[in-house]
């Protein structure tokens, strides 16, 4: 028995009978999905990237025991803490708590070894819940920090063969990685304070005295402040130079690898390519919309001829745009998922493999071109119906 045929059916029966009209406007809303797809995963790739590199430029100003600050070569000077060989009680640091404008505090205490060749290798703690300038470098995830008991070594220090560091003469496994940061940081093996209290124990048995003294919950080398709003960091520089007693408060414009001004420039290329692609893709679409509608005037003239009103014939047409308009962005978003990996962007390819990221993406990408999609076709429906408005069909 055929079923009936109502009005909810119509819009289907319409692309079944015209695959080429449908088959058109499918590929181009295949085209602009795609790239619609693609250029916000970019986006979203970049916009991640440039908070990790402007987490990775460090502290807003660094804080060194006067008596130490001489030791420090300046042209030298990070953010991301310089070594020194001195150190001093934290308490003279308590009066920064009093300041509103400091948002962070985090601490370092730094000693060395002394490596074959005669050169220092510069050993430092760090506390891993409160730091904020390691951890965004370590290649492992940014959070992770080495187990007590092993190191995190910089980009540039010099491993065995079985992937250990030795410091004052004991093995040490290592646990985490940093990236290459362009300075003195690639040469410096980071520990956790526990573990630095670990390392100044042999040192003690290796005839190394220097830091039996040190206690890494109390003492430290530098400290590293971040200011609540970056346009005071000179305000909080003066105030902790004048109200901190012992300490002198420094910045250093030296940079770093990864810093925000140093996000690739082919990402703005491509998102510029993608940009053009997308308004030539839309501007085809309008057309082919704006074509094919003059030729469906006879169909309108037929929902006249039966009666059927004008917003009646409009919201069938509205319903097969949309059908259309879903399957094809839907279609470019598996189409631009899969070219992806293809351009070998590698903070895009992390947010398309994170469904939390790229999930919201696809949706805001489907929804966004079947409302231009739509919108297209009641805008060319409009200007067909006015043309068409007093005409009649010839009698038959």
């Amino acid at each position: 028995m055929t079923r009936d045929l109502t009005l909810r059916l119509v819009p289907v029966k319409n692309i079944r009978a015209h695959p080429v009209r449908a088959a058109i406007i499918l590929v181009l809303a295949l085209a602009q999905a795609a790239c619609v797809f693609v250029g916000l995963v970019v986006l979203d790739g970049m916009r991640a990237q440039l908070s990790l590199a402007e987490r990775r430029l460090g502290a807003d100003l660094v804080v060194y025991p006067t008596t130490c600050l001489n030791q420090v070569d300046k042209r030298q000077l990070s953010m991301l803490g310089t070594p020194a060989q001195c150190d001093q009680p934290r308490a003279a640091l308590s009066r920064m708590d009093a300041n509103e404008d400091i948002s962070a505090v985090t601490v370092q205490l730094a000693i060395a070894d002394t490596q074959p060749d005669g050169t220092p290798l510069w050993i430092v703690g760090y506390d891993p819940a409160t730091d904020f300038v390691i951890s965004p470098w370590i290649a492992e995830g940014e959070g992770a920090a080495p187990p007590t008991g092993t190191v995190a070594v910089g980009a540039a220090v010099r491993q065995d063969p079985d992937g250990q560091v030795t410091l004052f003469g004991k093995q040490w496994s290592v646990g985490a990685h940093l990236e290459a940061t362009g300075t003195d940081t690639d040469t410096i093996v980071f520990v956790t304070m526990d573990t630095l209290r670990q390392v100044i124990a042999a040192s003690a048995e290796s005839g190394v005295d220097a830091y039996a003294s040190l206690n890494p919950d109390q003492d430290y080398t530098v400290a590293l402040v971040r200011v609540t709003n970056p346009s005071d960091v000179g305000a909080v520089t003066e105030w902790i130079n004048l109200y901190v007693r012992k300490v002198t408060a420094v910045r250093s414009d030296v940079a770093v690898a990864a810093t925000a001004s140093d996000v690739s420039a082919h990402r703005s290329v491509l998102l510029g390519i993608l940009g053009a692609a997308w308004l030539i893709l839309l501007a085809a679409l309008m057309v082919a919309q704006a074509t094919l509608m003059n030729e469906r005037r006879h169909e309108i003239f037929v929902w006249r001829s039966i009666g059927a009103s004008r917003a009646t014939s409009a919201r069938v047409m509205t319903a097969e745009s949309l059908i259309v308009h879903a399957a094809g962005a839907l279609a470019g978003v598996v189409v631009g998922a899969a070219a992806l990996p293809l351009l070998g962007d590698a903070p895009a390819l992390a947010a398309l493999t994170t469904p939390a990221r790229s999930a919201p993406l696809a949706l805001v990408t489907v929804a966004l071109l079947v409302a231009f999609g739509v919108a297209g076709t009641r805008l060319a429906l409009a200007r067909v119906s006015r043309a068409a408005q007093g005409n009649k069909l010839a009698p038959i």
